[in-house]
This record gives structure tokens, sequence and C-alpha cells, in this order.
């Protein structure tokens, strides 16, 4: 046990110290995820920068997989903020052309996300199979979400409607996943990272939109906005510990 985990703590301040500790972690768990790479890193390397013994760590986290899975987690709900902030001070943010742009840039500054999509296949392989195992109603949130913003669009008359929402949202995950995950196997071809965002943006709006009056965007923003609000909410309440991640998966 380090200095760290020791010390009393009263009925009241048990919860917060317990939420500081889980914090602790994770921002260890970040940092090393950044510094190594997912497959060099132990539990022992995280609970000794974190300042906390090993078991404390499996107290919060009951594996490996399910740590690195709430890192990722809470660098989604960072982004996902980003873009709601983003929409409220300009509602043409909303605009899948828009969105597409804003989520490569932002992927690429976002360190954690830098190093799972841009590192090793297999981090982003692992941890993809340990959120479908452990939270598959988390990704059913996420893919309703988006589903939803695009009907919203195509409501207001700023998304084509001759193929369905459902093929849209489709075509529009693996255009922007194929240019990310395309880096790493061929990094002496890929553009400047503004330039290639451009092109993300050209090509989705080239794919789905249609050109629509102020008001029509206006008009959309607030609804979109509220459903990115309770993706962000289901995001944050999945965070902090594995125990409440099982919670999540037995629900």
């Amino acid at each position: 046990m380090t200095d760290l985990d020791s010390g009393p703590a009263g009925p009241a301040s048990a919860p917060r110290e317990r939420e500081r500790r889980a914090e602790r972690i994770l921002d260890a768990a970040g940092e090393l995820l950044v510094a190594w790479g997912y497959p060099r890193i132990t539990v022992e390397d995280v609970a000794r920068r974190a300042g906390v013994g090993k078991g404390t760590v499996y107290l919060h986290f009951s594996t490996k997989e399910l740590l690195f899975l709430a890192v990722l987690i809470r660098a989604e709900a960072r982004i996902i903020e980003r873009f709601a902030t983003g929409m409220r001070a300009d509602p043409s943010a909303v605009l899948l052309s828009s969105v597409a742009r804003s989520t490569y840039l932002w992927m690429h500054e976002e360190p954690i996300f830098r190093a799972t999509l841009l590192g090793d296949g297999d981090t982003l392989g692992t941890l993809s199979r340990s959120t479908s195992e452990n939270l598959p109603d988390l990704l059913d949130v996420r893919d309703r979400a988006l589903l939803a913003h695009v009907e919203v669009l195509r409501e207001h008359g700023l998304v084509r409607t001759a193929q369905s929402s459902a093929l849209q949202v489709h075509a529009y995950e693996s255009i922007l996943t194929g240019f990310v995950t395309i880096e790493p196997l061929s990094p002496s071809t890929v553009p400047a990272l503004e330039d290639n965002a451009d092109m993300i943006a050209h090509v989705v709006r080239a794919a789905f939109e249609l050109p629509g009056p102020p008001e029509s965007v206006r008009a959309a923003a607030p609804r979109v906005n509220a459903i990115y609000q309770c993706l962000l909410d289901r995001l944050n309440s999945a965070v902090p510990t594995a125990r409440e991640i099982h919670r999540h998966k037995r629900t």
C-alpha cells in the first residue's frame, strides 16, 4: 500500500475520495497509453504512476481492458462536450460535413484517440471488443444518437432522403473511419491535417447534404443539441468504475 492509499476517511468523505482516486487512476492510465502504447502497459505500471497499490486499481477496474475502456469513454465524452459547445455557439455545426470535419480534427488533437486510432491495430480491436462485450447498451445509445441526428436534418431538408437514414449513418461512419484508419497504413500519402479535414467535409457534403436556408439550420440545432446532451450524460455515467460498467451491462 502507498501513502496515497492510507489514512482514515469518514463516511461522508469516502465516496468523494473513491471518485478522486478513480480519476487519478484514469489520468495515469491515459498518460501511459499516450507515452507507451496499450500493449506495453501493465496494471502495476498504472498503479505506480497513480501512486496507489495494484489492488486499489482492481477495486475500481476489474481488468486492464475495463480500465482502458473507461479511459476511452472519458476521452469520447470530452469530444462530445466540444461538439455540444460549438453547436450552441454556431448552429451550422450540426451539419454532417461540419461534424465530420470537427470530429476528424478533434480525434487528432485528443491524445488518447491519437494513441488508440493511429497506434497499433490490436489496441483498437481489443478495446472495441471490450465495449461490445461490456457495454453493448452504450454502443446502442451512441448509434441511436447519430441516427436521430441524421433524421432531424432530414426533417429540416438538410440531408437527402433518397436512401434510408440507417444506410446514410453507415456510410457516414464508414467515410470517417476510413479516413482515420488508413493513416497508419500509408503515412507517407496522408495530406496535411487541415487539408484532409476539408476533404472529409467535402465528401460528406457531396454524399448527403442539401443546401438549406439558415432558419432550417437554426431550427434543427436545439434538437440535435438535446440528442448529444443525452449521449454525453450516458458517457459520463459509464466512466468511473468497473462496478458501474458491470451494473450497466446487467441492466
